[in-house]
């Protein structure tokens, strides 16, 4: 009897870590194939392993993280801190990876988007120095989308709030958990 609940056991933890990957799997930002099956459109699409400086503002606040030789990231204004690699890791795959649900067809007044005075200006360089930054705007309540334009572009697109939800401004927030 004891071996059939040890095995019961594990065969509910084996079910258990499948469907936790199949969930992650499925929600991962690049995520290519599940991209191109929903509709996804890639307007930047950046190796994160390339990626070496990320900042992004919000509320006035501005976050600068860069990695250095080592692979390892830091903040900018305080080195000292350590930061969890999890979060940072999140935060450089949506910076470095932005994917629009629609693109609005011939945008007229960035104003009605919120992209005159944006809610979150991102930026981010790659290894050889290239610089791409983009704007996201106002929440378009209805899809529960939120509207971004890329710099130097004319087009406009819906984004998920997944993006804006992943830039924390909290420092506090960025700390790695003391083990």
């Amino acid at each position: 009897m004891k071996k059939q609940k040890k095995q019961l056991i594990i065969l509910l933890i084996v079910l258990i870590l499948g469907i936790v990957g199949y969930v992650i799997a499925i929600y991962k930002v690049d995520n290519v194939e599940v991209l191109d099956e929903v509709g996804i459109t890639s307007v930047i699409k950046t190796d994160t392993a390339s990626v070496r400086n990320v900042s992004y503002i919000h509320d006035g606040v501005t976050i600068s993280l860069s990695k250095d030789d080592a692979g390892n990231w830091t903040l900018d204004s305080d080195k000292s801190i350590k930061l969890d690699a999890d979060k940072v890791e999140d935060i450089v795959s949506y910076a470095s990876n932005l994917n629009a649900r629609t693109e609005i067809e011939e945008p007229s007044d960035l104003s009605e988007y919120g992209l005159d005075s944006p809610s979150y200006i991102v930026s981010f360089t790659d290894a050889a120095g290239v610089q791409s930054t983009y704007f996201i705007g106002d929440r378009y309540e209805i899809e529960g989308t939120y509207f971004a334009k890329v710099e130097g572009s004319d087009k406009v697109y819906t984004i998920t709030n997944y993006y804006p939800d992943s830039f924390i401004t909290d420092i506090e927030q960025l700390k790695a958990q003391s083990e």
